[in-house]
């Protein structure tokens, strides 16, 4: 689990769910957002398109409308629309930049998707939408988290990217000799079958240091494919970080050879939740979203879809200072604080903060083939999620819960705090070697090898949920070929594979597990 103590956060409601967004909150008349109000950064200009009606998105549902007064009606849920189905209109609104305010009892603005409101009723999969008239959308949530069916409510608030680029001042990865990438490389520098999804405006997909590694991506705004992208600094810095090609002799080393998965989304809380939900459908164990959000209801439903559907895990940046504070630690967002070459801790602290990495002055890739230096939670949450893809390519029959559980106890807590949790590094800065070499002995071991009538028998550890095989080579470094024909017989713990036409009496086996 996610959270410091979990057993001490109830189901939120909308007053508590982002508590300091909403306690005292009052709602302005919509108005035009500028792009520094969205905090959109200066290489993402996106045409604003003519305001008017507009078809439905391919294949998504609108809401009906209701009123203040249908809110009460005992068959609410029939008016709403789960999620993945349903189009809130964001991707209009978010071109038009026509928005709904929020404004905090501190006199903070936030800018919300109109006509819309995120629920989650008892028993439902997945979060729904309600459409709502124009300027009672706080009315209606706080009318709809009242009701005795409802987990809880909020406002498709629209979310910022974590991260305050800056100018290149050194022209080393440091982020690497810090968590000892060596060597956990020397066990596993990750795999292609692991994917990672960056969720955010598409990254460079053709950059010679990110393309060997990219996989058709998903726009959810459009619902079509993503194939190509010139992509945009805040994401293609990301991309790098956790997946730039290692060995290759150019350029920057990510944290693994995984493959990365763009997944284009224009910011609100709808577009991240359908995002997530597209990626655990796909089977993509790895989720980074390096924007604010990371105490959503809305999101953390996502994140649990994730986890049960396809064994995944939702990585999210901690906040980065200016932010309004969190409230929430959310048990299915891993929220990531961003640490300097020294360890200390210079993005947001509280509840949220579940681990610590490096994300301060560091160096990646960038836009136009390039590369350059960034600092943010932005960047400490894709060190992190490259990290995670590499231990699920060391083992993939991890569980979300036994990864975590190896990044808590080889997690290390800098400046004399004790282990544990604290609101600083939560449960430590990860230390990646440390948590390779922990995955690594979670894989099956070899007991035995016997030979016996013209055949080889291999026994292992047994570990359920895995999908075994057998593999022979004539020599160590040799050429290894799979055992097509081997038998399989369990006994408890241990599982014993027997190759029936072994081609000669010396030789070598090693046994490949993998999910099924």
């Amino acid at each position: 689990m996610a959270s410091a103590n979990p057993a001490s956060h109830p189901l939120p409601t909308l007053l508590q769910l982002p508590g300091q967004i909403y306690a005292g909150a009052r709602q302005l008349p919509a108005a035009e957002a500028s792009a520094a109000d969205l905090g959109l950064p200066v290489d993402l200009d996106r045409a604003a398109i003519e305001p008017g009606a507009s078809p439905a998105a391919p294949s998504k549902k609108r809401p009906p409308q209701v009123s203040l007064a249908d809110l009460a009606a005992p068959d609410l849920a029939r008016f709403s629309v789960p999620l993945p189905q349903a189009d809130t209109l964001s991707e209009r609104h978010y071109q038009e930049r026509w928005l709904g305010r929020l404004q905090t009892a501190d006199k903070v603005i936030h800018w919300f998707n109109p006509e819309t409101v995120l629920v989650k009723f008892l028993n439902a999969q997945h979060v729904a939408t309600l459409r709502v008239g124009a300027g009672e959308e706080l009315l209606a949530a706080q009318a709809v988290a009242k009701r005795s069916d409802v987990t809880f409510a909020e406002l498709d608030l629209f979310q910022k990217r974590a991260a305050f680029p800056d100018d290149p001042l050194m022209a080393s990865q440091w982020h690497h000799q810090i968590l000892g990438s060596v060597r956990a490389w020397a066990l596993n520098t990750g795999q292609g079958y692991i994917r990672l999804a960056m969720v955010d405006t598409p990254f460079q997909m053709n950059h010679p240091d990110l393309a060997p590694h990219v996989a058709t991506g998903w726009d959810v705004d459009q619902n079509s494919a993503v194939t190509n992208s010139s992509g945009i600094a805040h994401s293609t810095l990301g991309a790098g970080l956790a997946a730039a090609v290692i060995n290759n002799g150019l350029g920057v080393a990510g944290m693994g050879n995984c493959t990365i998965v763009p997944i284009n989304i224009n910011g609100s809380i709808s577009d991240m939740y359908a995002a997530v939900i597209w990626a655990a459908d796909h089977g993509i164990r790895v989720v980074n979203i390096s924007w604010t959000g990371g105490d959503s209801g809305t999101l953390n439903v996502a994140g649990a879809y994730l986890a049960t559907t396809a064994r995944g895990i939702l990585v999210m940046a901690g906040g980065n200072p200016g932010v309004p504070v969190y409230t929430t630690n959310q048990p299915d967002i891993y929220c990531i604080s961003m640490t300097d070459a020294a360890d200390n801790m210079g993005s947001l602290a509280g509840v949220q903060v579940d681990f610590a990495a490096p994300g301060a002055q560091v160096y990646s890739t960038t836009t136009a083939g390039g590369y350059g230096f960034a600092s943010g939670t932005s960047y400490a949450a894709p060190v992190f999620a490259g990290v995670v893809a590499v231990l699920l390519s060391i083992n993939p029959t991890l569980t979300p819960d036994e990864v975590m559980s190896i990044l808590k106890t080889t997690a290390y807590q800098p400046n004399g705090w004790p282990a544990g949790w604290n609101p600083y590094y939560g449960w430590g800065r990860i230390d990646f070697a440390a948590a390779a070499a922990a995955a690594e002995a979670t894989r099956p071991q070899i007991s035995s090898l016997v030979w016996s009538n013209a055949q080889a028998r291999v026994t292992a550890d047994y570990r359920s949920g895995a999908v075994y095989s057998l593999w022979r080579s004539p020599e160590l470094n040799g050429v290894w070929l799979p055992v097509t024909n081997a038998s399989v017989t369990g006994n408890g713990g241990s599982l014993t594979l027997t190759d029936p036409n072994p081609p000669g009496t010396n030789g070598f086996y090693r046994i490949q597990i993998a999910l099924p």
